[in-house]
């Protein structure tokens, strides 16, 4: 049997594939069949607000059932939440292949989104649970990478299929068989029965740099709650404005004369970028250094400013690749402290409920913040949503730096748990909060 490190011991490689397979399915609610969206419009001949609901409707319902799962999903009954959710993402997905009308897709979208929001929690912490240290750091970039990168394969196999066969499109949504086939390679019994444990004295030099993820160095009580808050609107606000890309760009391009083509290589590349930044977040962490999170939040604003003040596909192209390098480095860092913002590990589910919960709202908070944004400042220049973007990314830039020794916008590139000192610095500011 071949094993990876866990940061802490040994683990079977077919265990990381398995808890990385999950990921496949995280983003396929709405997000998955929305290139086809305006060829469903027009064969059921509805309105652009009932296509809409087709992407929209299914990230809606993930928001509560997300929370929840956080909370029942306690280690003796992770196995049956995960289970029940692929298995109730996987029979909306079939049901897709025999819906007949806008209803019925909106409807079975729903339940997609149900299964959904009661797998995303877990993707997450399994990682959280059974890998420590830089291990851990590494296999959360590697979670983002397969969700990122399944969502260009799915893009791309549904732009060429549904031109053809509409119904083929909802193949993608047969993803959650994957990981339910390799569900018997993620239980705990398994895990606990195949992995090895590391003895001090058998420490490596890498696991020697995991150990303050052994020591309780953990946020407690209201400290916690904080360092939480922090997490969410950090993460909600620049998933909001890094998604004007997708949602935004094909409107944007369109009015300056370029292609659908055009517009797909430019949500493409964020996307690649995102894919490509999490699996080597790790070193790049440690290029960047304590500098890491201020970089990256510049650099999305650039690239978001780069597309609304020009009207220029390659300018688009560069300036979509910018956005993605500077949010694929971010999400699985912010992954990775939600970790240790839990009071202990056994919450490490629940809280990163609340905290990626926080990505569908800012999915669907996106047009109606926007539209309330354009109606405010009288606006009415087409690239207009990606100037506000780039203005809410400075936002948090100016409070990141502001906030630079809290550990939520604090990098130390050699051990990504909390310090005593940091600990200690956001007792005290809770407490004067």
């Amino acid at each position: 049997m071949k094993y990876v490190n866990a940061g802490n011991g040994k683990m079977p490689l077919i265990t990381l594939i398995a808890i990385l397979s999950i990921s496949l399915t995280i983003n396929m609610p709405g997000l998955a069949v929305s290139p086809m969206l305006g060829k469903l419009r027009d064969i059921f001949h509805s309105s652009e607000m009932e296509a809409q609901l087709v992407t929209s409707l299914p990230n809606l319902f993930m928001i509560p059932v997300v929370i929840i799962a956080g909370k029942i999903s306690t280690p003796s009954r992770q196995t049956l939440v995960l289970a029940t959710g692929l298995i109730t993402f996987l029979v909306g997905g079939i049901g897709c292949f025999f819906a007949e009308s806008m209803v019925a897709l909106i409807v079975l979208g729903c339940l997609v989104g149900l299964g959904c929001g009661l797998v995303v929690p877990i993707a997450a912490g399994y990682i959280s649970e059974w890998f420590m240290g830089r291990s851990r750091q590494q296999d959360l970039g590697l979670k983002s990478t397969t969700s990122n990168a399944m969502v260009i394969v799915a893009n791309i196999y549904v732009g060429i299929v549904a031109a053809h066969y509409w119904h083929a499109a909802f193949v993608v949504y047969l993803t959650p068989l994957i990981p339910l086939a390799l569900l018997p390679f993620m239980t705990q019994k398994y895990v606990n029965k195949h992995r090895i444990l590391n003895t001090v004295e058998g420490e490596t030099a890498d696991e020697k740099g995991s150990s303050a993820d052994k020591a309780p160095y953990h946020f407690q009580g209201k400290t916690s709650t904080w360092m939480l808050v922090s997490l969410i609107c950090l993460y909600m606000f620049l998933t909001y404005a890094t998604t004007s890309i997708s949602y935004y760009a094909p409107f944007c391009m369109e009015h300056f004369g370029m292609s659908t083509t055009e517009v797909g290589v430019v949500t493409a590349m964020y996307y690649l970028m995102c894919a490509v930044c999490g699996a080597f977040v790790s070193p790049l962490k440690r290029f960047f250094g304590k500098n890491t999170l201020f970089i990256s939040l510049a650099l999305c604003a650039l690239g978001l400013f780069g597309i609304g003040f020009t009207h220029n596909f390659w300018i688009y192209v560069f300036s979509s690749l910018v956005t993605g390098f500077g949010y694929g480095i971010i999400q699985p860092i912010i992954y990775n402290k939600t970790t240790y913002v839990a009071p202990n590990r056994k919450l490490g589910v629940e809280y990163f409920g609340y905290v990626l919960s926080a990505n569908y709202v800012s999915i669907m908070m996106v047009p109606f913040v926007d539209s309330a944004a354009r109606k405010i400042f009288h606006s009415t220049l087409p690239t207009f949503e990606f100037i506000f973007s780039g203005a809410v990314v400075c936002v948090l830039l100016i409070w990141a730096i502001l906030k630079r020794k809290n550990y939520v916008f604090a990098i130390n590139p050699d051990s990504a748990a909390p310090t005593p000192t940091e600990i200690a610095d956001a007792k005290k500011g809770a407490a004067q909060a």
